[in-house]
Parts: C-alpha cells; structure tokens; sequence
C-alpha cells in the first residue's frame, strides 16, 4: 500500500479510498455521532445521556451544513445569472428548523430531568428504576 497524492493506492495501482477534501471533512462529524452513541449507550445517569443526544444533535445538523454548503458558499440574494455560484437555501431552511427542534427537545428534556431530580438528586438510572 502507498500513498500517491491523497488517494491511497494498493501495490497493483488499485485504489483503496479516495481522500476528497468532502470526506476528510466529514470524519470529525462522524466521530462525533461514534462518541455521542457511545456516550448515550453507556451513561448511568440521565444528564449524560442528554448531553450524549445533543453531541449527536450538533454532528448531524453539522454534516447537514457540511452537504448544503457544497454547492457555493454565498447566499442567493444577487441577480439570477449569478445564482450557479450560490448554495441551496433549502437545506438550511431545514438545518434552521432542526437547530429549533433540537433545542426545544433538549429543553423539554432537561425539564423531565429537573423533575425527576426532585425524587433522586444524582439521576442515576440505577435509583429512578426502583
């Protein structure tokens, strides 16, 4: 295996990945959602397991970003025959509306939890079972 450029290429010339620059920026993104479901599968109280959703929230709406953005890095406010060079407003309409919905569920969340925290102040899992 060598590395030629950025693809990386086995010893009879196939080529095994090609590294875009898209897909190099979508590996934090995608580590990020691996650390959230980690984080979400093996949290023993209830505000770790908020704050594991909202890291995976936050990975998703930036790999919504990341694609809406690819088509131009300006917004359409200019004349039309310039408007090939612009990115489409349409998924960032929807990554808005997901940032509100995110919030709004985090913020239902955590009232739940401030709830619950009345019966058991540490959120364990473990003591709200019983």
């Amino acid at each position: 295996m060598t590395l030629e450029g950025q693809d990386l290429k086995w010893e009879n010339g196939s080529t095994m990945m090609e590294l875009t620059p898209e897909k190099i920026r979508l590996i934090p993104m995608v580590a990020l959602i691996i650390i959230g479901c980690f984080g979400l599968l093996n949290s023993k109280s209830i505000l770790r397991s908020l704050f594991s959703l909202d890291v995976i929230d936050t990975a998703t709406i930036s790999i919504f970003v990341l694609i809406a953005a690819s088509g131009g890095a300006q917004t359409p406010i200019v004349a039309e025959s310039r408007y090939s060079q612009y990115s489409d407003p349409y998924p960032q309409a929807i990554i808005l509306t997901a940032i509100v919905i995110g919030f709004a569920t985090q913020a239902l969340l955590c009232a739940i939890a401030l709830r619950l925290g009345r019966q058991s102040p540490m959120l364990r899992y473990r003591n709200l079972e019983k």
